[in-house]
């Protein structure tokens, strides 16, 4: 945790048009931000300049959800500096699928909180298509098992946001979102950040 507690940190103190890097074009970029990373690594390029000074956009998958919801104080801060740094925060509503409420009241009133500031989203039809062809894409390449269909729409989704933005998926699973993410489109402007 405290390396992602760095991370926040670094990301508070850069001026917002030089937290994203970018590279040239077709030039894959999939960053993997873990809080399990050691503190004082290099973290090369993870703080380079973006040539297009683009919005930060934030997709969370259930993961995302719990690393976020308010409950305790360290949950309180990511939340309250990714609020501060991001542009929006989004949640695809076949998310709430995954059961984000347990049923226990105190849980539930936190995760009600974080659902009360983000940007709840429905899944159109092209996304639809768009999570699909990643789910046979990550077969393809040998993903065993293959991704939740949950998985595939927040990656679709993350994808279908960036134009000259970046885009940063906040899960738990970080190595599903690593493959589905390098799979994208736009896998260039896709980050994975693991809490």
């Amino acid at each position: 945790m405290a390396a992602l507690d760095a991370w926040l940190d670094e990301l508070r103190r850069r001026p917002r048009s030089a937290r994203w890097g970018g590279q040239g074009p077709g030039m894959a970029r999939l960053r993997y931000r873990s809080h399990t990373q050691a503190e004082g690594s290099d973290g090369e390029d993870r703080y380079a300049t973006s040539a297009a000074g683009g919005r930060l956009i934030v997709v969370l998958d259930t993961g995302g959800v719990e690393g976020l919801a308010p409950i305790d104080e360290v949950r309180r801060a990511r939340l309250r500096l990714l609020r501060e740094q991001a542009d929006d925060i989004v949640l695809p509503a076949v998310v709430l699928a995954e059961s984000v409420l347990t049923g226990h009241a105190g849980h539930d009133y936190h995760v009600r909180r974080l659902l009360d500031v983000v940007n709840i989203t429905t899944v159109d039809e092209s996304t639809g298509h768009a999570a699909g062809s990643l789910c046979r894409s990550a077969m393809a390449a040998g993903m065993n098992p293959p991704p939740s269909g949950v998985d595939t729409v927040v990656a679709a989704a993350g994808d279908a946001r960036v134009a000259h933005d970046e885009v940063l998926i906040v899960t738990t699973d970080g190595g599903d979102f690593q493959m589905l993410g390098s799979l994208t489109t736009n896998a260039a402007q896709l980050s994975v950040l693991v809490v």
